[in-house]
């Protein structure tokens, strides 16, 4: 597998330092003033502006990256499926100490709607884990396929 290059080097132009004004010698029968001296246009382009976001984005992708992404996915989803347990338990002991209260009613449906919600993410980052897995399968059999071609 070649080494993954970073698109925002691979082309980029480095501007080099303007070589400043040109001096002139003085003119005859002049003080030792010259003309005022006007620095000379530069040779080359001024550098672009940076990008409105800030920086320009990192967008080398390895396939180790992609799945470092899917772990991370996974990790998330993880951790919010444990809250479920403790928001019910909480849901539980709310209850219990605002016996009386009108909003004790609702707790089964805030409930309801929490665990929908929960269950929606959990789905949404373990379908973006799967992604992220076979993107990186994929950019490895397309390194793979491109090294042959060159061997």
């Amino acid at each position: 597998m070649s080494e993954p290059v970073d698109p925002r080097t691979a082309y980029a132009m480095t501007a080099e330092p303007s070589p400043g004004p040109t001096p002139t010698p003085p003119g005859p029968g002049s003080d030792d003033e010259g003309p005022s001296q006007e620095p000379s246009p530069s040779p080359n382009p001024s550098p672009t502006p940076p990008a409105p976001w800030g920086t320009d984005p990192d967008v080398g992708v390895t396939s180790s990256f992609l799945r470092k992404r899917a772990d991370h996915c996974e990790t998330a989803s993880e951790i919010i499926d444990k809250t479920r347990g403790v928001a019910e338990d909480a849901s539980v002991g709310l209850a219990r100490a605002a016996d009386g209260w009108e909003f004790v009613n609702s707790l089964d449906e805030l409930q309801g709607r929490w665990e929908a919600l929960n269950g929606f993410v959990v789905q949404r980052l373990n379908q973006a884990a799967a992604n992220f897995r076979l993107s990186a399968d994929a950019y490895d059999e397309n390194e793979t396929r491109t090294a042959s071609q060159f061997s």
